[in-house]
């Protein structure tokens, strides 16, 4: 099939969650498939990349630049746009899709993510929407902590417009794509006229090599990045009331935190704990191997999340919560151990370190429900069920 793939960011380097599912499904279905990217890039800088994704037929980028311009600002404000979907109203990617459309058959634009909805024309060709997250629940789990509370009423009229314009978007769409079953739940009771699919996040377990530990050193583990709410938010809640917490327990436990984009404040917090922070790693499956211990303390959901799936193939014990958990074919005590508290994650803690035999069945278990379910040839066969069955299947 000939797909045009409207990419919100562009999937290399693949520092982040969207880029590292974008580039690897790509990679695998451009071997069957003739995939044309068009793609939002933040700054000139990122135009380095494009030879890296020479495996699709065409790679064109198109400036989207920081969210937090006026035109956007002002467009959101004056309009029934989101600020989110106001940032990719673009007349540029308009007429990059115009153009490509007219130069080639293409069998289905896929937009990822749907909030690249606005810059898309009309057209009568079939359209599959991907969902990293359903972002209005995002976005009201981030506003719920917000201070000062008395912007939240501004704050909640943006998430009904989101809800809106999610809902326009999958309303389009032949199909649409979600990353967790709970997310597609969600879905389909906003749009039950609409077929939606689940293509989880994946792991390259080659990449990610299964290597248990004997013993356990109390080096603990965050990775995320932090342009995206929830991973600063944990990250803020693990350093204020988890780690003060698992110190009472364990004095001798130490902290590394790896993610791009993170507060000079959350870095000063980082320091004062004397903890280790990285902005960047080229390994990041070193990073799992030299670590003991995996904290994922997430409070807002949706999705699923990579450095879980990544921690679990590496053979690393891995602390969530509850929220962190779900859309993932995990439970407490059997793949992973799951703390909704401070004290909760201390006492988990304990655990991990005092029984080995828990251990080793619990990151057993959660290799192998990775190479089940979440090896990326096989995200990439249900993604490309979902393409053939909009083809043939289109309204």
């Amino acid at each position: 099939m000939k797909i045009l793939f409207i990419s919100a960011l562009l999937p290399y380097p693949p520092y982040q969650g969207g880029q590292v599912r974008i580039y690897n499904l790509l990679k695998l279905l451009s071997k069957n498939h003739e995939i044309s990217l068009l793609s939002f890039i933040r700054s000139r800088q990122e135009k380095q990349y494009v030879d890296k994704l020479n495996f699709c037929r065409i790679v064109q980028t198109v400036m989207r630049g920081n969210a937090w311009q006026m035109k956007y600002i002002v467009s959101a404000g004056f309009s029934t746009k989101p600020f989110l979907y106001a940032t990719y109203d673009n007349d540029a990617m308009r007429k990059c899709i115009v153009r490509a459309l007219m130069e080639n058959a293409y069998d289905l634009i896929h937009l990822e993510p749907g909030y690249v909805f606005p810059s898309l024309p009309k057209i009568n060709i079939p359209v599959v929407v991907a969902e990293h997250n359903i972002e209005h629940t995002i976005y009201e789990g981030y506003i719920r902590r917000f201070h000062p509370f008395f912007l939240r009423p501004l704050l909640y009229w943006d998430i009904l417009k989101m809800q809106r314009w999610e809902k326009r978007a999958w309303r389009r769409a032949q199909s649409v794509v979600a990353v967790s079953e709970d997310d597609a739940s969600s879905i389909r009771s906003t749009v039950p006229e609409t077929n939606v699919y689940v293509v989880p996040n994946g792991v390259d377990g080659a990449q990610f090599t299964f290597r248990p530990k004997r013993t356990i050193e109390k080096r603990l583990l965050f990775v995320g990045y932090f342009g995206w709410i929830q991973n600063t938010d944990a990250l803020a809640y693990l350093l204020d009331h988890i780690w003060p917490a698992i110190i009472r327990v364990h004095p001798d436990a130490t902290l590394r935190v790896i993610g791009k984009r993170l507060s000079p404040v959350l870095q000063g917090k980082i320091a004062s704990i004397s903890g280790s922070y990285k902005d960047y790693t080229e390994d990041i499956a070193k990073e799992y191997h030299d670590a003991d211990i995996l904290l994922a303390p997430v409070r807002i959901g949706g999705g699923t999340r990579y450095k879980i799936l990544e921690a679990m193939a590496s053979g690393l014990p891995v602390i969530t919560t509850s929220i962190g958990a779900s859309g993932l074919s995990i439970e407490d005590k059997k793949e992973v151990l799951i703390a909704d508290t401070p004290i909760e994650t201390a006492h988990a803690l304990t655990e991990i370190v005092l029984n080995a035999k828990l251990r080793l069945e619990m990151i057993t278990r959660a290799r192998q429900v990775v190479e089940d379910r979440y090896s990326w040839s096989r995200l990439a066969k249900l993604l490309e069920g979902v393409w053939r069955h909009a083809k043939t299947n289109s309204r």
